[in-house]
């Protein structure tokens, strides 16, 4: 079976930076506190048939193609420490390792995302209970095979009117704002942007003006970049959609999320960043010649706090000690912008650019325009 269009986009991403997305640091991770001792029979047992049940855990990509092992390709490792990444090898996607009280779940990104982890975490505490048991655990509602070859009846059932929608979006758009080039060093760091107290204010705003947060921070990002962009003009950012638009993949494990493209007005309203987000995630399934999209453009996103508030394995409450993406390997891009409520509910940024069009500088001015346009 062909890859899906996000295993399609990190293969083409990894074709540009070699290593980034093949690699074994382009994983997603969590780690969970136990209150007590696991049984290792009963958790080995779970993690197995938590492979079995879900094909994707089991896949292989290679050459464009999902190739499934017919068997588990891992098992439960027992470790003196566990830390929150770990490598995890194309080939065998998954890994479990638990140290005393810390049990830490490491899948290979080409085969997961978010809900993918808290999903399969809530199953695996499942399974481990009913070892315990003997309860029976209701078979998986669908599997990524499935959800993949639905996505490519969608985009070949949808591409003219989708085709049409984008042509109108982003014929006249130009890429946020490309300074001129000049040479200065790759950069990468944290800031946070928002206190407890001012998140809070602008989430309140947010739910006055029937807004999202998403649309919200935009309209602040689109707003700091305004010194560097003409009047009238449309920001084109690169960006993921999250797209579990049916009940049967709400549950389903496996990258269920899209590559695309945020056209924002530069001097659009709340209301008018809302239109073409909505617009933009309805067509988001839908490729775009990539020779029509602006070169360059910064990749956005906003990543929204989802942590659960723990699992049982049996007696055992397991709580989330920590969470991570694919590690910084220091491949960076033009520019990233990646936007989190944290734990403590303070907004915080992780920036990331080549420091080729984008300086740190620059961000950091970029940064404070964001701000004062939320706080405002």
């Amino acid at each position: 079976m062909k890859t899906s269009l996000w295993q399609t986009f990190a293969l083409h991403l990894d074709d540009k930076r070699p290593g980034f997305a093949r690699g074994p640091w382009f994983t997603m991770n969590a780690v969970l506190e136990l209150d007590g001792e696991l049984d290792h029979s009963a958790l080995a047992a779970a993690f197995d048939e938590l492979q079995r049940r879900h094909d994707v855990l089991r896949t292989q990509i290679v050459d464009h193609t999902q190739l499934i092992h017919s068997a588990p390709t891992a098992e439960l490792e027992l470790v003196d420490a566990v830390e929150t990444h770990a490598e995890v090898p194309l080939a065998a996607p998954v890994r479990l390792r638990l140290a005393g009280n810390r049990l830490a779940l490491h899948l290979h990104h080409m085969v997961a995302d978010p809900v993918t982890l808290w999903t399969a975490l809530d199953e695996l505490a499942t399974l481990y209970s009913a070892q315990l048991t003997g309860a029976a655990v209701p078979q998986p509602a669908a599997q990524y095979a499935d959800y993949t070859l639905n996505e490519a009846a969608l985009v070949d059932r949808q591409r003219g009117p989708a085709t049409d929608w984008w042509q109108t979006r982003i014929t006249d758009a130009k890429p946020c704002p490309q300074p001129p080039v000049q040479p200065a060093k790759p950069f990468a760091y944290r800031e946070q942007l928002l206190t407890t107290t001012e998140l809070a204010a602008i989430d309140q705003r947010t739910l006055q003006q029937r807004s999202t947060p998403l649309v919200t921070l935009l309209a602040a990002l689109a707003a700091g970049m305004t010194p560097y962009v003409g009047a009238g003009e449309t920001l084109v950012f690169a960006t993921l959609f999250s797209k579990r638009d049916r009940p049967q993949w709400q549950r389903v494990l496996g990258p269920c999320i899209v590559p695309s493209v945020l056209a924002i007005p530069r001097d659009g309203d709340i209301a008018a960043v809302r239109e073409a987000v909505v617009g933009c995630s309805r067509y988001a399934r839908f490729p775009i010649l990539e020779a029509d999209v602006p070169p360059r453009s910064p990749f956005f996103e906003y990543v929204p706090q989802n942590w659960p508030s723990g699992y049982d394995f049996g007696p055992i409450h397991a709580s989330v000690a920590a969470v991570a993406g694919p590690k910084d390997t220091g491949l960076a891009d033009i520019l990233g912008i990646r936007l989190r409520p944290t734990t403590d509910n303070t907004l915080t940024g992780h920036f990331s650019g080549d420091g080729t069009d984008w300086t740190e500088p620059l961000v950091s001015q970029v940064c404070a325009g964001l701000r004062n346009h939320l706080l405002s």
